[in-house]
């Protein structure tokens, strides 16, 4: 997706284990929370892709046709052919979370908590050995206090939260529209319903534009330009990737344990016998 946007955002460039390490772990990315007990805790969510180069793109944008036109009938459709059960049949925003998690285009993004999780997508695919790799980080407690509108903040401070789930996310937006009708547009994080060990494994964040066709690229280049520091971009050097996978193996950080079941297992032999 080609833009013109200029984005303030700091981009650290790492090149090996220990690089990253220092990246993902200093005093700017995981300060001490004064107010909680002095516990060293990130404002950072994190997302990590295999390619530096790719956009944040959902997989509603990938498919190609125009998302407002497509994104009703899709889940429409999804709520109809659905096996009973799969989800709360009130909740539009289960629905959703249960879409993305089976393959369905939608308007979400997969973030997770965790920095190291994060490194492990953006090395584990050997087809992009050869491009460098990305962990996004955008800190969800500057969004929360300094970007999003009122509508969305509030119910957020008054919950004492930095993210939605999905029960606060639907008391204040029982569907799609009611976030889609926020002035100025809105990014909005929450942490999906555990649908299975996969999401708590993977210490799992979505998020969702206020709109189908809002893009979040352009959302986060246009407030990082406004409010530096909101997003931080670690790039992951193409000739370390495969000393960082083999470190991340060696944490125990691998298909195996991020997607529980047999397909996670035999992904991980797979990779892990295969050739460097």
């Amino acid at each position: 997706m080609p833009t013109t946007l200029q984005p303030q955002w700091k981009e650290t460039r790492v090149t090996d284990w220990d690089g990253l390490l220092t990246a993902l772990h200093g005093p700017a990315m995981i300060p001490v929370q004064k107010g909680q007990g002095g516990h060293f805790r990130s404002p950072y969510v994190f997302r990590g892709m295999s390619n530096s180069s790719w956009p944040l793109q959902t997989s509603l944008e990938r498919l190609g046709s125009p998302p407002d036109q497509v994104e009703p009938p899709l889940l429409r459709s999804f709520r109809k052919y659905a096996q009973r059960g799969s989800f709360a049949e009130d909740s539009d925003w289960e629905a959703l979370s249960v879409a993305q998690h089976n393959g369905l285009p939608t308007r979400l993004l997969d973030w997770s908590v965790s920095p190291l999780i994060a490194a492990h997508f953006a090395t584990a695919e050997r087809k992009y050995f050869e491009c460098d790799g990305v962990i996004w980080c955008v800190d969800v407690t500057a969004l929360r206090d300094r970007i999003l509108p009122p509508a969305v903040s509030d119910p957020l401070r008054s919950a004492l939260a930095v993210v939605y789930d999905v029960r606060l996310l639907s008391e204040t937006f029982p569907h799609l529209g009611d976030l889609d009708a926020v002035t100025g547009g809105a990014c909005v994080f929450f942490e999906p319903p555990s649908i299975d060990s996969r999401i708590a494994s993977q210490f799992g964040i979505l998020s969702a534009m206020s709109g189908p066709g809002l893009s979040h690229d352009r959302y986060f280049r246009e407030k990082s330009a406004l409010f530096p520091g909101l997003v931080h971009r670690i790039v992951i050097a193409a000739s370390a990737k495969s000393q960082i996978r083999d470190m991340l193996d060696q944490n125990n950080i691998n298909e195996r344990m991020l997607f529980p079941g047999l397909p996670g297992l035999c992904d991980w032999l797979r990779r892990y016998y295969g050739p460097t």
